[in-house]
């Protein structure tokens, strides 16, 4: 059933997301992310949430892209892109989420599941792990705009290497280059993801979101545009009530008890 390829336990304010699937290497077929996608969706609406971690099962794959058997018999560019969409769609709503999206990545992360990793906005990896794109030695290039996503992390040089040359990066080579955040001793990377949460509970749940907003648009969108954004954002949360409450635990001395309002 869908509800057991993808594996979801609420941990305190975090929410731990799993891919069940680690006889397929994780790989995502439509069911599961449909599946995932559900999951997303559920986060949006969940005002108390702080974080979602995303993982694999096992610990060999993280996840390694595309389930290539299920999409063996595409046989349109229409119909290709109808059912690569939705992977598309829902790399988007994991990366506009509200809260951090943490890649804790406990093992191969490979193609489009390179790609996921790329969609979170932070990336804890194994000391084992390694992560890659090897579109190139498969006629392809990464089909869920993982170049992207990759450009603003690496830069061009680096992104041409890793794309180019299809080679997998060890974890020490991805912490090197800025492609992951930080590496962790094997096993502890859903453990490493959960203290760094933790850190999250200090932080006003509306400036959350709108900082990761503005760091969208800061690669995105252009100056005046990006500027405009995070004014007006700065605006709205300085009358908001967590923003009072912020300065009246200041002058307490005493921490802040964030509403979300």
């Amino acid at each position: 059933m869908a509800s057991d390829l993808v594996l979801a336990a609420r941990e305190s304010n975090c929410l731990v997301v799993r891919l069940n699937r680690p006889d397929a290497g994780n790989a995502i077929s439509l069911e599961v992310a449909e599946a995932l996608a559900a999951i997303v969706h559920s986060c949006a609406i969940d005002v108390s949430l702080r974080a979602l971690i995303i993982t694999g099962a096992g610990s060999k794959f993280f996840c390694t892209g595309g389930d290539v058997k299920a999409y063996a018999n595409v046989a349109t560019a229409d119909e290709l892109n109808r059912q690569f969409n939705l992977i598309r769609e829902l790399l988007d709503a994991i990366e506009n989420l509200h809260c951090p999206v943490i890649a804790a990545i406990n093992g191969y992360a490979i193609g489009g599941g390179a790609e996921l990793a790329l969609a979170c906005d932070l990336r804890i990896i194994e000391a084992s792990a390694q992560i890659g794109f090897p579109q190139s030695r498969l006629g392809i290039l990464p089909g869920w705009d993982g170049v992207e996503r990759l450009l603003p992390l690496v830069g061009r040089a680096a992104a041409t290497r890793l794309l180019l040359t299809g080679l997998r990066a060890s974890a020490a080579d991805a912490h090197l280059i800025g492609l992951v955040d930080e590496v962790t001793s094997d096993g502890q990377s859903v453990v490493q993801a959960l203290e760094l949460v933790r850190t999250f509970g200090d932080v006003a749940p509306l400036s959350m979101a709108a900082i990761k907003s503005a760091l969208r648009d800061a690669f995105r969108a252009d100056r005046n545009t990006a500027r405009t954004n995070a004014r007006e954002a700065f605006a709205r949360l300085w009358f908001t009530e967590d923003h009072k409450e912020a300065e009246r635990a200041f002058a307490e001395k005493r921490a802040p008890r964030f509403a979300g309002k």
